[in-house]
């Protein structure tokens, strides 16, 4: 056990050699559900890398991504983006990304997943089938509405003036957000959710969490056409031992880990295998690659501090922090997203206009509502914004995960390029030029906002100020002094032109912290890893449980949709067991 610990952690010597029924590698968004529906009945090792980490930063919304245990990935420099490379974010501590994260939930609604069975042939993720775990889900994860600074009735107003209103999941529509927050304020985790100290201690006897653990790679029998366990050593170092499954090995390390422990074991494509002197177990085309993330682009305006997040930047944080701390309210109780509006970019003309959509599919645009300024990794100067986030959320371009090298502590080669495919630029500049008709319209006196709310961000912008904004290379200090550029005007998003939007997303664009795809669910091998039963193709005793397995982009923010994964890996599981199909040829 680890010392000082209130959670019941073990640690590899403390598990070495012990067989479970069931090895969950990865304790994050899926695999702590998975963990707790399955040692219900059954006897189940978690295995993670990170560790607890159960400090005050976790518990306060708006500061979750603060704390330690963030994993900071960084994709290949693009050379479509101006040399620029997309950062993504995983959460390396029990719990996972779920502990870090923006708490949106946003699941896919019937247009997605109908989708999914319709256009990919994979009929057991149709609405049908996955709604009944939704609902299972939804009533573990306690949630409630994103918080207000004063501004939403306006934006409301806005959403209203443009023709976006209320409407079901995953159709075109504006809500608010709403987020995975408990009644006290405090963050709803996979952690607090389905894996708790009290769920480990009450369940003892079967289910073991070890943390601090590093899994190197897969144990195989039968030729490597089944997994009988996982080789893991402290993350701090030292010698690597086995631990066996006696019935079946769920990989849950999210969409880089997965991948990774994959190609380590000798499951992947067998010419980059080779390359890295790894003995090809079976040659997996698929793995690692069909990398896709949503695609974001911030157009901001200026807005009184009290207005926005940028309000705890000042003393005021004590007030909020005593507001948080005993009645569970205040900006820090909240995430940095008020609402959003999802909108099909077919539905959107070029006057900006909406008009009712017909498509079956889920949105593929999508305009966030964020009350702070995006740009602060660059280090521009602290204006108090509100971030109207234009996102392509059904992006074509695709990237890939590989290893460089055969040592699990090595760095992936992750590349992702964004708007390659021809078919993402004209839909997201688009999207772009709505989010400052958005903001346009906010400026308006006819919707009674009482401030100027001028554009400091925007398509137009002289690129001169604006390159010398995002220099990362200058300080601070040395930005205040720029002198500032004259924004755009109203009706700006009218007479733009095209070439000035590109220049512009050149620049700012860059990728969510939604990344999914890299194991992909599919009918075949050839087009991807799982199967529909998110069983490994060709290999027995292995499935993969995470947003890896996503066939293509989730239309909103992914966690939600993600927890649905990992309830109905576990009900695959059951069900195999009940139907006496444990270990059977697939």
């Amino acid at each position: 056990m680890w010392p000082f610990s209130s959670y019941p952690e073990s640690t590899a010597s403390d598990v070495a050699g012990q067989t479970f029924d069931y090895i969950v590698v990865g304790g994050g968004t899926a695999g702590c559900l998975i963990a707790n529906r399955l040692s219900a009945h059954a006897s189940v090792l978690v295995l993670d890398k990170g560790r607890v980490n159960a400090g005050l930063l976790s518990r306060i919304p708006l500061l979750g991504p603060l704390q330690g245990g963030i994993n900071r990935y960084h994709a290949e420099p693009n050379a479509n983006l101006r040399g620029r490379h997309v950062q993504l974010l995983a959460g390396e501590m029990l719990g996972g990304t779920s502990r870090i994260h923006s708490m949106v939930w946003s699941p896919g609604g019937r247009a997605e997943f109908d989708g999914w069975a319709r256009d990919l042939g994979l009929d057991d993720w149709g609405w049908e089938r996955v709604e009944p775990a939704l609902r299972r889900v939804e009533g573990g994860v306690k949630r409630r509405q994103a918080g207000d600074t004063g501004l939403m009735p306006f934006v409301d107003s806005v959403m209203g003036k443009v023709g976006l209103g209320g409407g079901e999941r995953g159709t075109q529509r504006y809500a608010r957000s709403e987020l995975s927050i408990d009644g006290k304020g405090e963050r709803s985790s996979a952690l607090t959710s389905w894996l708790d100290a009290e769920v480990v201690k009450q369940r003892g006897g079967r289910l073991k969490v070890c943390t601090g653990v590093l899994a190197t790679k897969l144990e195989f029998g039968d030729g490597g056409t089944s997994v009988k366990g996982v080789w893991i050593r402290p993350a701090s170092g030292g010698a690597d031992v086995l631990v066996k499954a006696q019935r079946e090995v769920i990989v849950c390390s999210g969409v880089f880990g997965t991948p990774q422990l994959l190609m380590l074991s000798g499951i992947g494509p067998k010419d980059h295998l080779s390359s890295q002197d790894i003995p090809v177990v079976q040659d997996h085309p698929a793995v690692g690659s069909h990398l896709v993330t949503h695609v974001l682009v911030p157009v901001m305006t200026e807005l009184p501090r009290k207005h926005t997040l940028h309000i705890i930047q000042t003393v005021a944080i004590l007030w909020h922090f005593m507001l948080w701390l005993f009645f569970g309210t205040g900006v820090l109780s909240s995430n940095g997203q008020f609402g959003a509006a999802f909108l099909h970019s077919t539905s959107l003309d070029d006057k900006m206009a909406i008009h009712p959509s017909k498509n079956e599919d889920a949105p593929d645009l999508e305009v966030l509502i964020c009350p702070l300024s995006t740009l602060i990794e660059h280090g521009v100067p602290g204006v108090p914004c509100l971030t109207w986030y234009a996102a392509l959320v059904q992006p074509f371009t695709t990237g890939s995960v590989e290893l460089t090298g055969s040592d699990p502590t090595k760095s992936l080669k992750i590349t992702l390029p964004l708007l390659v495919d021809p078919r993402d630029s004209p839909r997201l500049r688009k999207v772009v030029r709505f989010a400052m008709r958005l903001a346009d319209e906010f400026s308006r006196p006819d919707t009674g906002y009482p401030h100027p709310a001028p554009f400091t961000l925007a398509p137009g912008m002289d690129l001169e100020y604006l390159d010398s904004m995002l220099d990362k290379n200058r300080s601070k200090s040395d930005k205040k002094k720029i002198i500032k550029a004259d924004p755009p005007q109203m009706d700006a998003w009218k007479t733009v032109t095209d070439e000035q939007v590109d220049e512009y997303i050149q620049r700012v664009v860059t990728g969510s912290y939604d990344p999914m795809g890299t194991c992909r669910m599919s009918l075949t091998r050839e087009e991807g890893v799982v199967d529909e039963r998110l069983r490994v193709h060709g290999v027995r005793n292995l499935r993969i449980a995470d947003a890896s397995v996503f066939p293509r982009p989730g239309g909103a923010s992914i966690s939600a949709s993600v927890y649905m994964v990992g309830e109905r890996c576990a009900q695959f599981i059951i069900e195999d067991v009940e139907d006496g199909n444990l270990g059977s040829d697939i």
